[in-house]
This record gives C-alpha cells, sequence and structure tokens, in this order.
C-alpha cells in the first residue's frame, strides 16, 4: 500500500505469525512486564483472560495463576526459578511439564532474548504424553507376551544380520551370540534365506538346518517378514525345530517299506509255494532213484553220472526248500543260544560245504554276551548266507579280503546287535535299498538267485528281529538285531529206529503222484517189505479197513478229503491203525500245516525223498510199534 509504515507492515505481520502458532507464547521485556501473548496462550490459560495484556508484571502473572486455582504452589516456585536462572546467565532450565488444576498437562519452557527479557512458551501436551503413556505400556505388555512366547523369535537387522531382540526360547535353542547369520548350518543357507525373503518382504516353513549352541546341527523350518524399525529394514523370524518330526518321518517310511516287502514276500511267496510244492514232486522221484541206482552201481562211468544226476537234484531240492523257507514264515523253536556258538557253527557249515574260506574271518565275540533267544538252525543259516555273500563279492574282486563280525547289546532293549562287515567292494547306494528284495541279486546273470538275502530278512523277521545294510566307506556292512533271553528248547521227538525194516511188515503208502507213490514203494520192497499203494485218501480207508498194515505212509495235499481227512477217519474208527500213519508231505513250513502235525503228533517225511531217510522212518515205526 502506498504510503504505509514499513514498521508498522513488519510489527503486523509479526502479530499475525505469533497468533498463527500451533502453541503458546508470552514475550516479556527486561523489566519482566508482558509485551505480546498470542491467542493459543490466552486459551491455554483462559482463567486469567482478563489479566493477560500488555504490561502485565512476571510475578503478578504467576501469583493469579495460583490464587485463581491454575495451578498449585510449587509450580509458581518452580517458574520463578527458572526465570532467576535467565537472570544470573546460566543456563536455561530444560522444559518443564506440570498438571493443571483443571485437568491436562502442559509443557514449559523459557528462553532469555537478544534484549535482556524473556520467551514463555507453553504447550497442552496431555494428548500426546497420554499416547506415550499408552505406547510404552503397550511395549511393555508386548515385551512381556514376547518373554513368555514359547516360540523362537529373533528380530536381526537385514544388513549385518546383527540381533536387536531374541525371545528367551530362542536363546534357548541358539545361544546369546549376536550373529543371526551363526543360526544357519551354512552361510549358502543364510544367503539362500535373505534370497527367498527380499522380493515380497517373507518367507513360510522354509527348510534349512540350524545350529545349537554346542555346534550341533538340527533340521528345522523358518518362517520370516521384512519390516522397518527405527529407520532400517529388519527381520523377524521364527524357527522351529522339526527333528521329531524328520526322526518320525524316517520310522513311519522305514515301516511303510516293511510292510510294502512284507506285501510283496507275501504275494510273491504264495506264488513260490506253488511252485515249490509242485516241483517237490518229481523232485522226490528223481532224487530217489538217483540215490537208489547210485546204492546198486558198480561201474565208475555209471556212478560219475548218477552223481552228477544227483548233484544236480540236490541242488534243485535246496532252491526250493528255499523257495518255500522264504513264501512261508517257519516255526521258530526257540531256544537260548550262545552267539559265539552260532556264528562258528555258521563258519564250520559253511566251509564243509563249500571247502576253506578264503576270506579271513575275525570274530569278536565274548563269552559274557546275552543268550539269543531263537531258532539255531534258521539262524545259522542266515549267518552262512551273509558270510557267503560276502566270500563271494571277494573272491570276484580276487581279494583274499577280511570278514568281522562283532556284537554288542542294544541300550535299553533285551536285544543283541550283531554287525557282519567286510572289506571287499560294497554294495552301491542306489541299490542298497533293494538288496532284501526276493530275486534281486548283485550278482552276475547266472551265479545269484536273489533268495539269500530275502531268507534272511524274513527269518531274522519271524525272530522278532531287524536286519538291515549299513552305510560303510569300504565294503559292505549288515547288522542283526536279534531278541535275547533265556527259553527251553522246544524239541519235537522224532521217532527212529533201526535201519533194517522187520521182513514180511506190510505197509500202505498213499500218494496222488503215481511216481512218488512207486518210488516209495520200490524203496521199501527191495527192503523185504510188503507194499500196498492208494492214489486217493478214499481209497487208502477202504484198503486200511480190509487188511491190518504195520504202517501207513501219506501224503498231505491229495484231492478230496487228503492225508488230514484219512487221518481223521481211521482216528475215529481205529486209534490203533491212526498210530501207525506216518505223512509224506512237500509243505511243512506253511503254519496250519505245521500246526496240523504238531497236534498230530505223527512222525512226517520231508519231500523230496531221500531211500536212507524213508528206511529209517519206517524201521523206527515197526520198531516202536
Amino acid at each position: 500500500m502506498a504510503g504505509a509504515d514499513p514498521a508498522a507492515q513488519s510489527g503486523d505481520l509479526l502479530a499475525e505469525v505469533i497468533d498463527a502458532l500451533p502453541g503458546g507464547l508470552a514475550i516479556f521485556d527486561a523489566d519482566a512486564r508482558l509485551l505480546r501473548a498470542n491467542a493459543t496462550f490466552r486459551t491455554l490459560n483462559s482463567a486469567l483472560g482478563d489479566l493477560i495484556v500488555p504490561g502485565l508484571e512476571w510475578d503478578r502473572f504467576l501469583v493469579e495463576l495460583v490464587a485463581r486455582g491454575c495451578v498449585a504452589p510449587s509450580i509458581r516456585e518452580r517458574l520463578q526459578w527458572m526465570e532467576g536462572r535467565l537472570g544470573d546467565g546460566e543456563r536455561p532450565a530444560p522444559p518443564f511439564t506440570f498438571e493443571m488444576r483443571g485437568g491436562g498437562l502442559h509443557e514449559v519452557a523459557l528462553r532469555q532474548t537478544a534484549t535482556g527479557g524473556f520467551i514463555l512458551t507453553q504447550a497442552d501436551v496431555t494428548d500426546s504424553r497420554r499416547a506415550e503413556e499408552n505406547e510404552r505400556e503397550a511395549d511393555a505388555v508386548l515385551r512381556h507376551v514376547l518373554d513368555s512366547c514359547p516360540a523362537n523369535l529373533v528380530m536381526s537387522r537385514v544388513d549385518d544380520a546383527q540381533v536387536i531382540y531374541r525371545s528367551p526360547a530362542a536363546r534357548e535353542l541358539f545361544g546369546s551370540g549376536r550373529d543371526a547369520a551363526a543360526h544357519f548350518a551354512s552361510r549358502a543357507e543364510r544367503a539362500d534365506f535373505i534370497t527367498a525373503l527380499l522380493p515380497q518382504g517373507r518367507v513360510d516353513e522354509m527348510v534349512v538346518d540350524g545350529v545349537r549352541p554346542d555346534g550341533g546341527t538340527f533340521p528345522c523350518l523358518i518362517s520370516a517378514r521384512l519390516i522397518e524399525y527405527r529407520g532400517e529394514d529388519v527381520v523377524i523370524s521364527a524357527m522351529v525345530d522339526i527333528s521329531g518330526e524328520v526322526a518320525m518321518r524316517k520310522t513311519l517310511a522305514e515301516q511303510r517299506e516293511r510292510i510294502f516287502q512284507a506285501e510283496k514276500m507275501s504275494a510273491l511267496g504264495e506264488l513260490l509255494a506253488g511252485v515249490a510244492h509242485e516241483l517237490n514232486n518229481p523232485l522226490s522221484v528223481v532224487v530217489g532213484h538217483a540215490l537208489m541206482m547210485r546204492e546198486e552201481a558198480s561201474d565208475p562211468d555209471t556212478i560219475r553220472r548218477i552223481e552228477k544226476i544227483g548233484n544236480a537234484a540236490e541242488r534243485c531240492t535246496k532252491i526250493v526248500k528255499s523257495f518255500l523257507a522264504m513264501a512261508r514264515r517257519q516255526n521258530v523253536d526257540a531256544a537260548a543260544i550262545a552267539p559265539a556258538q552260532l556264528v562258528k557253527g555258521a563258519i564250520d557249515t559253511l566251509q564243509q560245504g563249500s571247502g576253506p574260506m578264503r576270506a579271513t574271518v575275525g570274530i569278536d565275540l565274548p563269552e559274557t554276551l546275552p543268550a539269543l533267544l531263537g531258532d539255531a538252525a534258521q539262524l545259522e543259516q542266515v549267518f552262512m548266507n551273509l558270510l557267503l555273500n560276502a566270500e563271494q563279492a571277494m573272491r570276484e574282486r580276487e581279494m583274499p579280503g577280511t570278514i568281522r563280525i562283532s556284537a554288542r547289546p542294544v541300550a535299553g532293549q533285551p536285544a543283541l546287535a550283531i554287525d557282519v562287515e567286510d572289506d571287499g567292494p560294497g554294495i552301491p547306494a542306489e541299490i542298497g535299498q533293494r538288496v532284501f528284495e526276493p530275486l534281486f541279486t548283485t550278482k552276475r546273470a547266472g551265479e545269484g538267485t536273489g533268495i539269500g538275502l530275502a531268507f534272511c530278512h524274513r527269518v531274522v523277521t519271524t525272530h522278532g528281529g531287524t536286519i538291515e545294510l549299513l552305510p560303510s566307506e569300504t565294503g559292505a556292512h549288515f547288522r542283526v538285531t536279534l531278541p535275547t533271553g533265556d527259553a527251553p528248547a522246544s524239541a519235537r521227538s522224532v521217532t527212529q529206529g533201526a535201519t533194517q525194516a522187520p521182513a514180511a511188515a506190510r505197509i500202505l503208502v498213499i500218494d496222488d503222484e503215481e511216481d512218488v507213490a512207486d518210488l516209495v514203494s520200490e524203496i521199501l520192497k527191495k527192503e523185504g517189505l510188503s507194499v500196498d499203494a492208494a492214489h486217493t485218501a478214499e481209497d487208502g480207508i477202504a484198503m486200511a479197513r480190509k487188511a491190518d498194515y504195520a504202517a501207513i505212509l501219506t501224503d498231505l495235499n491229495m484231492p478230496g478229503m487228503g492225508g488230514r481227512g484219512l487221518y481223521d477217519v481211521l482216528r475215529a474208527e481205529s486209534p490203533a491203525l491212526a498210530h501207525r500213519i506216518a505223512f509224506v508231505t512237500g509243505d511243512t513250513m506253511s503254519p496250519d500245516v505245521r500246526d496240523f502235525l504238531d497236534k498230530a503228533g505223527r512222525p512226517f517225511l520231508e519231500k523230496p525223498i531221500a531211500p536212507k531217510d524213508l528206511r529209517a522212518l519206517v524201521s523206527g515205526m515197526l520198531a516202536n510199534d
């Protein structure tokens, strides 16, 4: 505006600025008289509104604050002290907060001016202080919750991984180190974690390996969020120890594998059992006639050929019996067995059958070890198979090698763990899980049947134990775990008599296979016995009703009522004749057959038939009649 006074314009502008300030402001001169106060100051001190005009003395202002009930006398004294420090040239007192009698918190500060006066600033801080108090209470509650939380919570900076906060649970799991990167088993895992976290600011259940305070590692799941805290990026993470879950999954996987193997063995076993049973009868004919020809022949060339036939038939017989043993669980005649005696018996039997072993066998089986509880014959076959496999593997590589057998009690269990280790070529890890599968073999074509280890697995499992292939840097390492304890040997009496049968005794042979019946008849006739043959159980009963037989040899599995039905009928009609029955069968391993034979209490002969065994059976029966 033309002709306006610049000083007046400046004064008006200053007044507008002061009134526009959000806080209360009062300016006093060197004589402590009010020069100017803004509207906010008047509002904050509304009880003194009639006094707050230029010229108001500082002391009167303070007196009226108390007199009109705005503040307590102590507040006046504090304000006087603050103003006195300015007059003495001392450093200004810090801002002062007090409670107004009418309610609310006010904060005041005094600052000296260049002209010797001072400025009083006043602000209502009720809301801000209440917010601060609420925040402090919330922080205290949050801290209490976090300190009581069972989760492993860690708050750390992204750039240097320094820990800002760690819950007690996390401190117990990881220790109190300041570097969160040390919680990871490797820097690569920490780097992968940060790489996964940064794009979206979150990671959920990432699998990593954690590190305990003692340096041990463990599998865990880490979940995290990226947040800003006090101007920097920090990570809030929670790590869950899943060692128990991993162990449980491993156990479940092993159980599923055992169930799968058992089901596969059962299915395959039924097939093998059928095949083996069908082979038993023709094998009986081959083996029986070969042995008879061997007894009768005198020409060396003929004897040599007969022996080849007999050896081949015997090999087929062993394979058939292995099929049956693998297919059907055998009864366990449990007895206390010394571990050293069992292993030495397996070595002796193996050397007698295939000659001295090339490998050196080291045995570490102290006499103080607890006795095993099991069937000695079956368990001896298990260790024979393991030793034979190790010997053959090292022989293929032209290595003399060493086999080590040791044992130790299983902690907390009535069991013994027996380790069979060799320094041979070993078994590749990729096929290690298949070695117990039926018909699976690591040997060259034509050299292995794939039955040995499957048989071992079945026998050990039947005994309530386990057999496993353990990782090994050199050679193969098998561990057989078997129960220990003391038990009386449950031996079944086997009737044995002289090898020479009384002449003229009459024998009834019953078998649905005519060749087998003819073979048995021929063997017995050569002993001077009178033999009748029948090919069904029904025909056999009819013949038994008409003649007085000194012994009846019958197959079990035949069309019609079979050997069991024949026994039941004769036991009801003629107990004395039923007492002269013996069974000749190709299946003594199935539980129902073994149960029947045990209950009947009659002697039995297992196919394929050897002439000397048949003669011994009949001689014993006739001698005991």
